[in-house]
């Protein structure tokens, strides 16, 4: 049902900010869209590895090691927003709109569903976890996809007002602290989650939800004049294509 309700939500959401943009009556809708991707991932996390005997679905507790995960990260990402807000360290200096709905000690509340989001999402991506050298690894694989994202949505939330960056330069008004920043965090709070699922069908889904997300940001990026951001989004679409093809979980088919 989450995944339904999400392509909604997006389809909705990329045709209005493609064209007449979101009217302030539906603004609530800005955070909602974080929150439902964050509960897209837990939701492919959770019944892929049910699918592959990672869990047993009838007894919902026994997944605790994903729900605890993800309030980590909820936490981990609402701390170190709260942390630049305040400090300008270790992202730069920048200040949170209204956009995103309420906010907690100047950060929106949905943030935290937003690494959720991105730190779930790229480690399906990145796959393995299970040990701790699996965890290593995989948390660079994590660190990278999460890079290529903010490289899209970082310049064009700055250019649409999402967000706002005191200091300028960097890559198109977004400086370099903050891109190093984001691989870091997504590489440490993607050690908190468990072993990922390993079957086809997670994979391709984790797959085209990344894709689709860099895509608009990326189709974002042309229409308000940042190419940069909008060539880094299709070769995002490439890389994760790439990965797809050689990864060996899309051979598992799992009913």
């Amino acid at each position: 049902m989450i995944q339904g309700l999400y392509w909604v939500w997006y389809t909705i959401g990329a045709v209005l900010m493609l064209t007449i943009g979101v009217p302030d009556v539906l603004s609530f809708s800005n955070g909602l869209f974080l929150i439902f991707y964050a509960l897209y991932v837990l939701d492919l996390i959770y019944k892929g590895r049910y699918r592959t005997g990672m869990s047993d679905r009838s007894v919902i507790w026994k997944e605790s090691s994903l729900w605890l995960a993800s309030f980590i990260i909820w936490l981990g990402g609402m701390g170190i927003e709260w942390l630049g807000v305040h400090t300008e360290w270790p992202f730069g200096e920048y200040a949170y709109s209204d956009y995103f709905g309420i906010h907690l000690f100047n950060v929106p509340v949905t943030l935290g569903f937003a690494w959720i989001a991105v730190v779930g999402n790229s480690a399906i991506l990145s796959g393995g976890g299970s040990t701790w050298s699996g965890k290593l690894i995989r948390a660079v694989k994590t660190g990278f996809w999460a890079i290529v994202l903010d490289l899209v949505l970082d310049p064009v939330a700055h250019a649409r007002g999402f967000w706002h960056w005191g200091a300028g330069g960097g890559f198109y008004g977004v400086p370099w602290s903050n891109y190093v920043s984001w691989f870091i965090m997504g590489a440490f709070l993607s050690l908190f989650l468990p072993a990922m699922p390993g079957d086809r069908s997670t994979l391709l889904r984790a797959k085209w939800l990344y894709q689709l997300f860099i895509l608009l940001f990326g189709v974002l990026a042309l229409k308000e004049g940042i190419t940069g951001s909008f060539v880094i989004a299709l070769a995002g679409v490439l890389l994760a294509e790439g990965s797809w093809l050689y990864d060996s979980r899309r051979k598992v088919q799992i009913v």
